[in-house]
């Protein structure tokens, strides 16, 4: 299953991706639920985030709604469909999730990533995690945005796990039972700050990473049953079309069990947290081709989609919504 979050009109909707068309799951949900009952609403009247809070029972009607869409659209006529099913090319999407819990992000995940950056660090032996607040969360077509002073703005293509169980101190044997899903991060950094803007070897890990719109994401969730074995995706990234990133052939270094099992140590895992994998080599700071205004970049990970940014440059101006 794919779920999406998309607008069609002013409001954001929770959307059912069946095909090249996203069903509404709110309008779906009200209609499946028993008449007269509490599950209407409490089916009905959620986000993603809130969905995956639901739990089994959520997936159990997304798929009922699918199936009834399926059974109406093979029919002759299907206008009882037109209000609520839609063309995905029609629709904007939004981020699949922009409320998550948290953001966490592993740094130094693949081997061929930590040799561009370092070439005296051996493979880590633990997993390095920093934070991203939720206002750095941008969807699928959204700029990513920068002041004009920033110069070395760098991409890194990862696949991200999605939770969909709460827990803490999970076992590893027991891990994929807390995971909802996948979908793309593209963990944007303004290397200044780990170059010129700080002392020689000193990382200033917020300022180059948690910058609003320093993550997008999308295009989908998509569910960890049609991804049989997630550490072998291939990802690649394009800027102005050019093939940048490549992770053909090449695994983490810590697997998606491993990392949720030790980050559950730490902190308790909910239902909408978001956890970036790591990327590939290719990334600006080994190649120096650091992204400015006007580029387009797009992420791939093969059975997830493709997620569209552009570059803007914007003067820093003083806001309040």
């Amino acid at each position: 299953m794919r779920l999406a979050t998309y607008r069609k009109g002013k409001a954001a909707r929770l959307g059912i991706v069946w095909g090249d068309q996203v069903i509404d799951y709110n309008v779906g949900a009200r209609l499946m639920s028993p008449k007269g009952k509490g599950a209407a609403r409490a089916f009905a009247d959620v986000d993603l985030r809130g969905f995956l809070s639901l739990g089994a029972s959520a997936i159990r009607m997304a798929k009922k709604v699918e199936a009834w869409v399926g059974k109406q659209s093979a029919g002759k006529s299907r206008p009882s469909l037109k209000s609520w099913v839609f063309d995905l090319a029609k629709v904007k999407l939004l981020p699949p999730l922009n409320n998550p819990p948290k953001i966490l992000c592993l740094a130094r995940n693949y081997a061929s990533h930590i040799r561009e950056v370092s070439e005296v660090d051996p493979l880590p032996e633990d997993i390095l995690v920093f934070m991203k607040p939720a206002t750095a969360i941008i969807g699928p077509d959204d700029p990513v945005v920068i002041p004009p002073e920033c110069r070395l703005l760098d991409h890194e293509v990862e696949l991200a796990l999605v939770v969909g169980k709460r827990g803490r101190n999970i076992p590893e044997e027991k891990a994929m039972g807390h995971l909802a899903g996948y979908t793309i991060l593209n963990d944007i950094s303004d290397r200044e700050y780990r170059r010129m803007k700080n002392p020689p070897h000193h990382v200033n890990w917020f300022f180059m990473k948690a910058q609003d719109t320093f993550a997008p994401l999308g295009p989908f969730l998509v569910g960890k049953e049609e991804i049989q074995d997630p550490h072998t995706l291939r990802l690649r990234l394009w800027v102005n079309g050019e093939l940048r990133q490549d992770s053909a052939r090449e695994e983490m270094i810590f697997k998606v069990p491993a990392i949720l099992s030790r980050i559950s140590r730490f902190v308790t895992l909910e239902p909408g947290d978001i956890i970036g994998t790591g990327t590939p080599t290719g990334t600006s700071f080994g190649t120096q081709k650091y992204l400015k205004r006007g580029d387009v970049v797009e992420c791939e990970i093969e059975g997830i989609g493709r997620l569209r940014n552009v570059i803007r440059v914007e003067e820093p101006l003083y806001r309040t919504r």
